[in-house]
């Protein structure tokens, strides 16, 4: 594994790719902050909520593709079975009112997010892999608490 952990450099193609997957979180946000002619409150608010669950369930996929390793049976059912969680909470967030909706999401990011860096750090991800999800994970969530701020105060 010490080939995982050694990776220093993030990838110029995940770094792109992952700074441009947080524009739906910022329009969103934007969107409850500023009057945008192309984007509504209402709508601003439904982009951080669905695609916040749709982020969440490909970082859970991300996950089961890691319990695929050479994992004993049990830590396999363990991660198999953690890795659906994000997906699960960012279901229940479309269905609940704005506040706890964010709120669950937010938990949701930050959890993913710990996750991802201990088992970065413990070599079982790359060691680049930690600090994207700590960048990503930071925009997603200033996103979220921009919203939620918002919407507090609305």
């Amino acid at each position: 594994m010490s080939n995982v952990s050694s990776a220093k450099r993030i990838p110029a193609a995940a770094m792109a790719l992952g700074l441009g997957g947080l524009v739906p979180f910022a329009a969103g946000a934007a969107a409850l902050w500023l009057p945008l002619p192309w984007l509504t409150p209402d709508a601003g608010l439904r982009l951080i909520v669905v695609y916040g669950a749709i982020i969440l369930s490909f970082l859970g996929g991300i996950r089961w593709g890691v319990a695929l390793g050479p994992y004993d049976t049990a830590r396999q059912s363990r991660d198999f079975a953690a890795s659906v969680l994000g997906a699960l909470a960012g279901l229940a967030a479309v269905f609940l009112p704005p506040v706890p909706a964010l709120a669950l999401l937010i938990a949701g990011f930050l959890s993913q997010a710990l996750w991802d860096v201990t088992s970065a750090e413990a070599g079982r991800l790359p060691g680049w892999f930690g600090r994207l999800r700590m960048l990503l994970t930071s925009g997603a969530v200033i996103a979220q608490i921009a919203a939620l701020v918002a919407i507090i105060l609305g």
